[in-house]
């Protein structure tokens, strides 16, 4: 299936199964605040995706900003996108946790997420408490996924693409740059990689990981980062202008830094005439802009359960070594 097409459809999918969920104006929170591009594509696709729905948005927070707010019983809770639903970056999902056991009577929408547990009892204790949610829907990207949020929590769970599948092809087509005939080995550095030795031999192949991980903020990105320690700092000392470092680090967050970090990510990949990539959104983002796609799994199969349940039947993407 040719890309464009494979990308409508991944839409129409998303639109029919979240579009429901949200039946009132929304928060959402667990913005990517950090060099994760991947995750900043998610929070994109998410935004455009909002723009299809009839009510507002009236409140966002970081990833570490939770906040147990005064909100009415109507108002859904977005939970953002991601992988971080388990055990493996577990400071971010006790955050979501901690959070969302304040509101037991409000609708709430885990967005599309991959679910990983080391820890069995962990997991035991994280369905227990979901399940005082009486409102609560789980989004997951895979099947494997699927699966476990069907066997071990009690709260309905649906399967859902990707958010950042919902970013229009023309906004990220602003950034492309030309191609060349180097080809891409993006190598993840951190715990997700696994122990899988592989080596891509091809000519001009470079290995890399996200610009963002690989180099220096950029000057918007910098100032975006010292908002977010002026906002605690305040929160801490200086409650009475607060509001004001608050409304200054959404502002820039959503103005500069998201922005800053999609067009990084754009002009990262378009360059390269092939890519072999063992992160989910490069893989993603390859398909959003035509390009030849390899993948390699992560250290607990996040990328091959994704493939398996909506890019087996897409042109230009398959497993390497396969």
């Amino acid at each position: 299936m040719k890309n464009l097409e494979k990308v409508n459809q991944l839409r129409s999918i998303i639109e029919n199964k979240i579009s429901p969920l949200i039946t009132n104006d929304y928060v959402l929170w667990g913005l990517p605040y950090y060099s994760n591009i991947g995750d900043t594509l998610i929070w994109e696709g998410e935004l455009e995706f909002l723009k299809s729905i009839p009510y507002k948005c009236i409140g966002t927070c970081g990833w570490d900003e939770y906040e147990c707010k005064p909100l009415s019983k109507d108002t859904v809770i977005l939970i953002t996108g991601g992988g971080y639903f388990g055990d493996v970056w577990r400071k971010a999902w006790n955050s979501v946790m901690n959070t969302i056991e304040c509101y037991p009577d409000n609708p709430i929408v885990i967005l599309p997420n991959t679910i990983f547990y080391n820890d069995a009892e962990v997991m035991r204790l994280d369905a227990a408490r979901m399940a005082r949610l009486r409102k609560l829907t789980i989004c997951v990207r895979d099947e494997t996924s699927l699966k476990i949020a069907r066997e071990h929590f009690n709260n309905p769970a649906l399967l859902v693409p990707d958010m950042a599948f919902c970013i229009s092809t023309n906004y990220l087509a602003q950034w492309r740059v030309p191609e060349t005939d180097k080809v891409l080995w993006l190598k993840r550095k951190d715990k997700e990689l696994g122990d899988r030795d592989v080596k891509i031999e091809v000519p001009n192949v470079e290995v890399r990981d996200w610009p963002t991980m690989d180099s220096k903020p950029t000057l918007g990105e910098r100032l975006f980062y010292k908002s977010i320690a002026l906002n605690n700092r305040t929160k801490r000392c200086l409650p009475l202008i607060q509001p004001l470092a608050s409304w200054l680090e959404r502002c820039l967050g959503l103005h500069l830094f998201r922005k800053s970090m999609t067009r990084r990510g754009v002009q990262f990949v378009s360059q390269y005439k092939e890519i072999y990539t063992t992160r989910l959104h490069v893989m993603i983002l390859s398909v959003l802009l035509g390009k030849r796609v390899h993948f390699i799994d992560n250290s607990y199969g996040k990328l091959s359960s994704f493939y398996k349940a909506w890019l087996s039947d897409c042109d230009g993407v398959d497993a390497f070594g396969q």
